[in-house]
Order: structure tokens, then sequence, then C-alpha cells
């Protein structure tokens, strides 16, 4: 069963440090390049990950700022001659990324690949660990609602949606259906019960425009991704977040892949081993409420509380079929333009 949710952000960090088990040799002009998400991922990237191995090797670290299509798109264009080291995936990108050969297979024998919970290095290495919830306005909403509270009547015309295709839009259809009595893999049924959120109160592009809405009270609800949002909550303090319990929140899991054929794949390990490694992972969770993968990570109670950070927790959570969404996308944006926004 999921923990309670707190909205404090706790100060602080703690003092381990991931051990390099690759010797620290002299990378003087050699530049590692990094495609990954900006904000506080690419800040805390850069302090426990690019900053050390710059000081420890001489190597600079590029960080490549964007979306995974952003990343996607390169590394499958630059195939035979990469120039991306490291890209930062989505869970259902990794596998079709290790299958059309653009990114190494993760190494078993390899120690950040031990320190991984069983089962979560598909494709790709699993980075953290998030959910798709419901954020909420806690003066209009006096509990922390369930998705079937998204339907209630008297909140019609009050639900906002992130933009498709994306994580939120793939997650909410899985919910609809299931909410329906199906799954993903019955579509009808799960647009028929979206289209009785309409009218959809506004489809929102970055979370301060949504928030805005939700503390003007026209937005009472949203479906977002946990870290995001309560990371954010400490400057919004009439807004919640809630894990839903049925069905549960939807996983969403991002995976760190070292490209096939980089140009510096030794630098590109010893990134990744950082990155993985119980420093980073503790503050990802600490400051970003990214859940941790790796298994020595040991997080406070109020810390774990706002996270997901165990193999059972992960176990109840709705985990879609992401092959089969991924090959329905272009079906579901034209439908979901048409029968959920009416465009």
């Amino acid at each position: 069963m999921l923990k309670s949710l707190t909205s404090m952000l706790l100060a602080g960090t703690i003092g381990l440090s991931a051990v390099s088990a690759f010797a620290a040799e002299d990378y003087s002009g050699h530049t590692l390049v990094v495609g990954v998400w900006g904000g506080d991922i690419e800040r805390l990237l850069r302090e426990n990950a690019a900053d050390p191995i710059e000081k420890e090797t001489g190597a600079k670290v590029e960080f490549v700022l964007g979306g995974t299509g952003d990343r996607m798109a390169r590394i499958y264009a630059e195939k035979d001659n990469p120039t991306m080291d490291v890209a930062f995936l989505n869970m259902y990108e990794a596998p079709q990324a290790l299958a059309d050969g653009v990114v190494d297979a993760p190494d078993p024998d390899s120690d950040m690949y031990k320190n991984i919970w069983d089962g979560m290095n598909n494709g790709c290495y699993a980075m953290s660990l998030v959910g798709l919830g419901i954020a909420y306005n806690k003066t209009l909403v006096d509990h922390p609602p369930e998705w079937k509270d998204m339907w209630d009547p008297q909140y019609n015309g009050k639900i906002a949606v992130s933009q498709y295709p994306g994580s939120e839009g793939d997650g909410l259809i899985g919910v609809a259906a299931r909410l329906a009595g199906a799954d993903e893999h019955d579509p009808d049924a799960a647009f028929a019960k979206l289209e009785e959120l309409k009218p959809i109160a506004m489809t929102y592009t970055n979370l301060d425009e949504v928030f805005a809405m939700m503390d003007a009270g026209e937005v009472v609800m949203a479906p977002m991704i946990s870290g995001y949002v309560l990371s954010a909550l400490k400057e919004h303090p009439d807004i919640g977040f809630s894990f839903p319990t049925d069905p549960g929140p939807v996983l969403v899991r991002d995976m760190l892949c070292l490209v096939k054929n980089s140009p510096e794949p030794e630098l590109a390990k010893m990134f990744a081993e950082k990155a993985l490694g119980v420093k980073n992972q503790t503050d990802y969770a600490e400051q970003i409420y990214f859940g941790p993968t790796n298994k020595n990570v040991k997080l406070p109670e109020t810390v774990s509380a706002d996270v997901i950070d165990t193999p059972e927790e992960v176990d109840s959570l709705v985990q879609l079929d992401w092959p089969y969404v991924i090959s329905q996308r272009s079906d579901w944006t034209q439908r979901w333009n048409k029968d959920l926004l009416g465009q």
C-alpha cells in the first residue's frame, strides 16, 4: 500500500557519496555529451555526476537539454556516428531503443546494475520512479481524491488535462478504461469514459499555467506526475496531491541509456555510476520527490512517505502495456483531440 503523502520539502542531504568503480584517468580534451531534461534534474546531475567527473578526470561534460523526443530523434539519426554518449529516456522508449540497436544493453555484471531493484533495468538502467496521480485544489476538494472523483458532476468543466501525446495522457486513458471495467486494450471504453469529463477546463503545457488556474478555482483537479508536482507545492499551499488507490497511480519510470558506439564510453559509464549512486538518488528523493531505484538508498520516513521507493510499491501501481500504447498513439491523438477536446 502506498504511504501517505506530505508536501513539506526536507532541507539537507545525506552525506553519502557514490564511489566510482572506474580509476580516475586524465581525459583532458574529452567531452562527454549527456541528453537530459532541464531544471532540478539538470542541477542535481551537474552537482553529483558532471562536476565530480570534470574534477576527477579533466574532461568536460556538456548537457543537451530537451525532451525525450529530441533525444530519440538524435540518437536514431546519428546511429552510425553518434555524438551523444548518455541519453535519458522514458520507460517505454528504452526497450525499443535497445531493440533498434541505438543503445547498449545494461551490463548485468556491473555493480550499478546489481544495485538496482530486480526487474527494473528494462532496456536501459532504471533511474527514478514516479507515479501519475491527481493534483487538486484543497479549498474545493476536502479529501485526497480518487480517480472516480474527477467524474463527480459537481466538478464538471473543472478538470484540466495535459497535451497529448504524453505520459500523463496515456496514463489517464489507462485509468479511464479501468474505471469502465476494461484496460488500455479497449480504447473505445476508455474514450467513452473520457468524454464524460467534457468540457475540459484547459489543456496545460506546463505546471505554472495550470497551477495559476487551480489557485483561481477555475481548475479543481488535473492528472499529473508526482515528482514535478510535489516539488512545486511549497509555492502553492492550497494545492495538494493524491495517489489514488482504485485503481492506483500509473507507474512512470525514467531510464538512463548508454548510447551504442558513443565517442566516450568510459566517461559515460562513470557518469551513469554516479547518477545511479546513493548520493544522487537520495537527492532526487529529498529534493524533487523522484523515488530511487538503487536498493542501497535509505530514506528518512518523512521522505519515504512522499515517494515510490520499494518494489512492493511499484507492484501496486498500474503498469500499462507500453508497446501497445505506443503503437496506438497516432490514432489516440486524433481521438483525444476530436472526442475529448472537440478540436
